[in-house]
């Protein structure tokens, strides 16, 4: 009954090594929660689809009764309306903003389409009531003239997204123009003989400059962020090593300051994030990313790729500051970083989960992270080639938080291994 005693030996060595066992269970844990979270709707089968409604439509005066009417008014609160068959869900969560809006939410995945209701929407609409009429009437002598008006569904062609939200919204606008139809029909006790098509038309077509992107296009920069948090690792192992070999110890005999020693560190790995985002941009635009905005954008996405690096670097820390050894390190950082990059965003979009709105511009929990901001303005510059008047709200908070992250990590580390500046 050896094997008993050896049963015994190792269940006593994993149980002591708590915080390995932890990573053991809780890893493939929080990979469930993630991507239930993100594709099992947590237990509701049928969820919302963010859609964001341009309504441009001016209105027009009803021929009868000279009553003036916006029937682009009347759309959007049938879309705000309309839900899931046999169930209490909407079908959309609908934004109404302008057209500019509309297009930088789709680029931030804030929406998954944007609905254009174009000017002349209510006159398309009144002119197939009057055409209608026209025909139905025995003293009718002249047509009513034909005023055609285009929806636009709008989006990333490139995104999954995009296809289930269109193909809803396309159903939905279809059964609009058919009850149309069919109310002016049984209005005037008979069958017109015209159809919503010949007034109402759809377009679909993909916002400015993604006309040919893919999935990969917005993928590419979480992969870039999803390597700069790999730094969090590799910085955790490589101070405890420093601890573990007495390096730091040797160090504070001198008059050196856990300031001068953690932003001395910056710059080697500042310079390793700025390299990886040059590498690793060169790679994906050789397997077929769409880079937009040449060197200008190339040089705004290094400096955010420093951004990016500094925050690691300062979560490296924090890590270092209680890890036992190296290799506890590096376990830790792993369990930390890998999650992290999902919660930003590095791999696919989560939930919105709105907390605040700052500057108008609404904050979610996620944007407690600063790797979130990054990954936003890498999007943004490579992705879609925006400038820095683009960015510049992600950037300064990526900054912000940033700072606050390494003022923790310097006080930390401090505190727990270098206790002799004292």
């Amino acid at each position: 009954m050896k094997f008993i005693s050896i049963a015994k030996k190792d269940f006593r060595e994993l149980t002591r090594d708590r915080r390995g066992l932890a990573m053991i269970l809780l890893f493939p844990m929080f990979f469930m929660l993630v991507f239930g979270f993100a594709f099992g709707g947590m237990g509701q089968s049928n969820e919302p689809h963010n859609l964001a409604v341009v309504n441009q439509d001016k209105g027009a005066t009803m021929p009868l009764t000279g009553e003036q009417v916006n029937f682009g008014n009347n759309l959007t609160k049938i879309l705000e309306d309309s839900q899931y068959q046999d169930s209490d869900v909407h079908l959309f969560n609908v934004t109404t903003t302008t057209e500019s809006e509309a297009d930088e939410k789709i680029k931030q995945r804030d929406v998954d389409a944007e609905l254009i209701i174009p000017e002349n929407f209510s006159q398309s609409v009144v002119a197939l009531l009057t055409s209608t009429l026209q025909q139905q009437s025995l003293t009718s002598a002249a047509a009513s003239t034909n005023v055609t008006s285009t929806l636009v569904i709008r989006g990333d062609t490139g995104y999954s997204g995009f296809g289930t939200t269109q193909g809803i919204l396309t159903g939905v606008l279809e059964q609009y123009q058919d009850k149309m139809v069919s109310e002016i029909q049984k209005a005037i006790n008979g069958s017109s003989g015209v159809t919503a098509d010949t007034y109402l038309q759809t377009r679909v077509e993909s916002i400015p400059g993604t006309g040919s992107f893919t999935t990969f296009d917005f993928m590419a920069p979480g992969m870039i962020v999803f390597a700069i948090l790999l730094l969090t690792t590799t910085v955790a192992a490589g101070l405890t090593r420093e601890v573990e070999k007495g390096t730091l110890s040797r160090l504070k005999l001198s008059k050196m300051t856990s300031f001068d020693l953690l932003l001395g560190g910056l710059i080697p790995w500042s310079m390793v994030a700025a390299a990886q985002v040059i590498i690793l941009l060169i790679v994906a635009v050789l397997i077929g990313f769409h880079w937009q905005g040449g060197i200008y954008t190339l040089l705004l996405a290094v400096l955010v790729g420093i951004i990016g690096g500094i925050a690691s670097v300062s979560l490296g820390m924090i890590i270092a500051a209680f890890a036992r050894n190296d290799r506890q390190a590096a376990n830790l950082g792993t369990l930390i970083s890998v999650p992290t990059s999902f919660l930003v965003g590095a791999f696919f979009p989560l939930p919105k989960v709105v907390i605040a709105n700052f500057w108008g511009q609404p904050f979610q929990l996620f944007d407690l992270l600063p790797w979130t901001h990054v990954l936003s303005a890498l999007r943004s510059t490579l992705t879609y080639g925006n400038g820095w008047e683009a960015i510049a709200y992600p950037v300064g908070w990526a900054v912000l938080l940033t700072v606050i992250l390494f003022a923790i990590g310097v006080g930390l580390f401090a505190k727990n291994r270098l206790q002799a500046e004292k």
